[in-house]
C-alpha cells in the first residue's frame, strides 16, 4: 500500500473539518435542493478525509476505504454538476443532452469502479503492482477526471450571464478537484508508482477549495448571511498577508539551502526585508483602495455598500468643529467615497465660481470659473459627474469645453455638480483616485445623490450666513435708533447755538469761524438724518451723471496734506462719467483710500489710476502696505462688523463693494502679504449704465459722513 505520512494526517484532518463545516452551513442557511446536494457531496468528501485520519490513528487496515470513499466523493460532485446542468438536459436538444447521457454513463462507471475497489486492485495500481484490472482502474479514474472537467466547462457555458459571477467560482473549485486527480492518476499510470507526496497533500488542496464553494454559492444559500464588505476586506487582507509570508518563508529557506556559509545571513536579511515590504503594502492607502475595489467588483453584486457609505458621509460632514469647517468636511466626505487624494469646492460669487475650501489639495488651488462658461452650463443641465480624464483623452461623448488650466492639470479627475432645487449651488473638483478607474453607473448615481446633498448643505450654509448677517444688521439698526435720537437732539441744540451766535457775535472774525464750523457739523448730521429717513421711506437715491475724475481730484486734494505721497493719474481724453449717486461713489473711494492709508507705513506711495476698458471705467487704487492673505480676503475682508482695528465697525470694505454692485459694477482685490494691495473698481459708463435694482433701497452712508469708520 502507498505510504501515509503525518503531513497527510494533518492535511486530511483539515479537509474533514472544512467539508463538515461546508455541509452544516449549506443545510442550515437555506434548505433548497441545491444546498442538499451540495451538503451530500461535502459529507462524502468529509468521510473520505475521515477514512485517511482513521487509518493513521485507529487501524491501518482501513486504508482500502480511502480509495472506496474517494469514488463516493467523486460521485457526489458529479451529482452536483448534473443537478446544476438539469435545465439543459431536461429541455435541450442535441449537444445540450450530452451532459445527461455522460452522467448516466458515469454512474455506471463509478459503480463499476467501486466493485474494482473492493477487489483490492485500486491499492495495487497506486503502488505500481497488479494486473490489467489495476491498469483499468487508473484509466477509469483518469476518464472520470476528464469528464468532470468537461462537465465543469459545460456548467459555465450553459449558465445565464447574470449567474456567471457565482458559477465561475464553482466551476473553478470543481475543476480544481478534477485537475488534481487527473494529474495524480496520470502520473501513477505513466510513471508508476503513484507519488506519496501528492497522495498525502491532497486533503489540504481540497480544503482550500472550500472557500471557492462558499463564495460561489452565496446567491443560493448565503442570501440570509451576507458577508459585510469590511469583513471581506479584512479576510482577504490577512489571507494575503498569510500567503505572502508563507511564500517568502519558502524562498528564505531556499536561500539557506543554496547559500552555503552565507545562508543564515541571507535568510535573516531576506525575511526582514520582506516583512518590511509586507507591512508597507498592508498600511498603504493605495493598496487598501485597490483591494476594496477588487473585492467589490468580483464578489458583490453592487459596488458600494450604500448604507455604510451614507453613514460615513453623514458622520464626516457632521463631525464636531466650527461651522466654517463645513465646506472642508463636505469635500473630504465626497473624496473619501472615491478613495481620492483630495478636492476643492467652488461656489458662485458674482459672475464666477470661486474656490472656497479644499481637502488635502492646498498646494493646487484652481482658478475661478466663469458662471456662463460651457463647463458650468453642462454641469447645470446634465446634473451628473463629468470625468475629466475622458474629456482629455477624447473619449467622452459631447463633452463641454474645459478651461485651459483644467484641461492641462491632470491632478483633477472629476467635476461633481452640487445641485440644490435645480440650481447649481457649487462644483466639487475631485483629485485623482488612489486606484485609477473609470466611473460606472453605480458611481454616477451615488455621486449624483451625494452632490445633491452637498448642494443642500451649501444652500443651507449660505442661508444661515445670510440670516446671521441680517441679524447683525438688525442689531446694528436697533443700536443706531438710540444714536439717531441723540443726534437729533444734538442737531437741535447746535442749530439754536448757531442762530444765537449770529445775533450776539462780539468778535466778527472769530464768531464767523465758529459759525461756519457749526454749520458744517449741522449739515453733516442733517445729511445722516436725511439718509436714514430715505431708507425708511423708500425714496429713490439720486441718479445723475457723475464725473468720476472730479470726485477723485477733490478726494486727493483733501488728503494730500496728510499724505504727500498720494498721486492721481487721469486719462488725457474727455471725462468719463458714470450714472449714479455721486455721494455714495465719493464715499466708496474715501473708504478704500482710508484703508490704504491705514495699511501703509508713513510716507509710502499710494497711487490712484483711472482708465477706460471697453464700456467700463476702471479705477485702481494701489498701495505698498502690509498686504493681506488669500484666506483673509476670502473669509474676512468683506464680512460686515468684522474689523481688525481697535474700535472699528468693520463695514468700510463691505460698503465699498455694495456701492460698486449697486452701480452695476464690481470690486476686485489683489494682494500679497508684505508687498501691498490693489483694489480695482469697474463701473459702467453713463451711456451704458443702468442702475441696479438694489440701489433704490440703499445700503451705504451718504457722502456727508464719508470719513466714517473703515474696515
Amino acid at each position: 500500500m502507498i505510504q501515509l505520512t503525518d503531513v497527510g494526517l494533518f492535511s486530511h484532518f483539515i479537509a474533514m473539518i472544512a467539508y463538515l463545516g461546508l455541509a452544516v452551513a449549506a443545510v442550515m442557511h437555506q434548505r433548497a435542493a441545491f444546498n442538499l446536494v451540495l451538503a451530500a457531496a461535502a459529507l462524502a468528501t468529509a468521510a473520505w478525509a475521515a477514512s485517511f485520519v482513521a487509518t493513521m490513528l485507529i487501524d491501518p487496515g482501513l486504508q482500502p476505504w480511502i480509495s472506496r470513499l474517494q469514488t463516493l466523493k467523486i460521485a457526489g460532485w458529479i451529482a452536483l454538476l448534473l443537478y446544476l446542468l438539469r435545465p439543459s438536459w431536461l429541455g435541450g436538444e442535441g449537444s445540450d443532452r450530452t451532459s445527461f447521457w455522460v452522467g448516466g454513463v458515469l454512474g455506471f462507471v463509478l459503480a463499476l469502479q467501486i466493485v474494482v475497489d473492493f477487489s483490492g486492485a485500486g491499492q495495487d495500481a497506486l503502488i505500481g503492482e497488479g494486473d490489467v484490472t489495476a491498469s483499468f482502474f487508473l484509466v477509469v479514474r483518469i476518464a472520470v477526471s476528464v469528464t468532470g472537467l468537461v462537465l465543469s466547462h459545460n456548467l459555465f457555458v450553459n449558465s445565464r450571464e447574470a449567474d456567471r459571477s457565482g458559477i465561475r467560482l464553482l466551476a473553478i473549485g470543481l475543476a480544481g478537484l478534477f485537475v488534481y486527480d487527473l494529474n495524480f492518476y496520470t502520473l501513477a499510470f505513466l510513471l508508476p508508482p503513484g507519488s506519496p507526496d501528492l497522495y498525502n497533500i491532497r486533503g489540504a488542496v481540497d480544503a482550500i477549495l472550500v472557500l471557492l464553494f462558499l463564495f460561489s454559492t452565496r446567491d443560493a444559500w448565503m442570501k440570509g448571511a451576507r458577508v459585510s464588505r469590511t469583513v471581506a476586506f479584512q479576510t482577504f487582507a490577512f489571507s494575503g498577508v498569510g500567503f505572502y509570508l508563507i511564500a517568502m518563508s519558502l524562498l528564505a529557506y531556499a536561500l539557506k539551502l543554496v547559500g552555503g556559509d552565507w545562508g543564515v545571513l541571507l535568510q535573516v536579511t531576506f525575511l526582514c526585508a520582506t516583512l518590511l515590504m509586507g507591512t508597507v503594502a498592508l498600511v498603504s492607502p493605495r493598496m487598501r483602495a485597490w483591494l476594496r475595489v477588487a473585492i467589490a467588483r468580483n464578489f458583490y453584486r453592487y459596488q458600494y455598500d450604500y448604507r455604510n457609505e451614507w453613514l460615513r458621509f453623514i458622520a464626516t460632514v457632521s463631525a464636531p468643529g466650527e461651522a466654517a469647517g463645513l465646506p472642508v468636511r463636505v469635500v473630504q466626505a465626497l473624496a473619501t467615497v472615491l478613495d481620492a487624494q483630495g478636492g476643492w469646492l467652488l461656489v458662485p460669487e458674482d459672475i464666477r465660481l470661486q474656490p472656497m475650501a479644499n481637502w488635502q489639495m492646498a498646494d493646487r488651488q484652481p482658478e475661478a470659473i466663469a458662471v456662463d462658461s460651457e463647463l458650468i452650463a453642462w454641469l447645470s443641465a446634465q446634473d451628473r459627474t463629468l470625468d475629466l480624464e475622458l474629456v482629455r483623452s477624447g473619449e467622452a461623448l459631447d463633452p463641454p469645453v474645459l478651461p485651459d488650466w483644467l484641461l492641462a492639470d491632470r491632478r483633477f479627475w472629476l467635476a461633481v455638480p452640487a445641485v440644490n432645487r435645480d440650481t447649481l449651488a457649487g462644483v466639487v473638483l475631485i483629485g485623482q483616485s488612489l486606484v485609477p478607474r473609470r466611473l460606472g453607473w453605480e458611481d454616477e448615481e451615488l455621486l449624483r445623490t451625494l452632490g445633491r446633498q452637498i448642494g443642500s448643505y451649501i444652500a443651507e450654509s449660505s442661508g444661515q450666513a445670510a440670516l446671521e448677517e441680517a441679524q447683525r444688521f438688525e442689531e446694528f439698526n436697533r443700536r443706531f435708533a438710540f444714536i439717531l435720537h441723540d443726534i437729533k437732539n444734538l442737531v437741535s441744540q447746535l442749530s439754536l447755538l448757531a442762530r444765537n451766535a449770529e445775533r450776539h457775535a462780539d468778535n466778527p472774525a472769530f464768531r464767523a469761524d465758529m459759525i461756519e464750523t457749526l454749520k458744517v457739523s449741522v449739515g453733516k448730521m442733517n445729511a445722516l438724518l436725511a439718509w436714514l429717513s430715505q431708507r425708511a421711506s423708500g425714496v429713490s437715491a439720486p441718479d445723475d451723471d457723475v464725473p468720476v475724475d472730479g470726485l477723485l481730484r477733490q478726494l486727493v486734494k483733501s488728503r494730500q496734506g496728510a499724505w504727500p505721497s498720494l498721486s492721481l493719474n487721469l486719462p488725457a481724453e474727455r471725462p468719463l462719467p458714470v450714472r449714479g449717486d455721486g455721494g455714495r461713489l465719493e464715499q466708496m473711494f474715501a473708504h478704500l483710500l482710508q484703508n490704504a492709508m491705514d495699511a501703509s507705513p508713513p510716507g509710502a506711495p499710494i497711487r490712484i489710476d483711472m482708465a477706460m476698458a471697453g464700456p467700463d471705467v476702471v479705477i485702481t487704487l494701489a498701495d505698498r502696505g502690509q498686504g493681506m492673505s488669500a484666506r483673509f480676503i476670502r473669509q474676512d475682508l468683506f464680512q460686515p462688523f468684522h474689523s481688525t482695528k481697535p474700535g472699528g465697525f468693520g463695514i468700510g470694505a463691505y460698503e465699498a463693494r455694495e456701492i460698486a454692485r449697486a452701480h452695476g459694477g464690481r470690486l476686485d482685490v489683489a494682494s500679497r502679504e508684505g508687498e501691498g494691495t490693489s483694489f480695482t473698481i469697474s463701473l459702467p459708463m453713463a451711456k451704458a449704465a443702468t442702475m441696479a435694482a438694489g440701489l433704490a433701497t440703499g445700503n451705504i452712508l451718504p457722502a456727508g459722513v464719508a470719513g466714517g469708520e473703515q474696515a
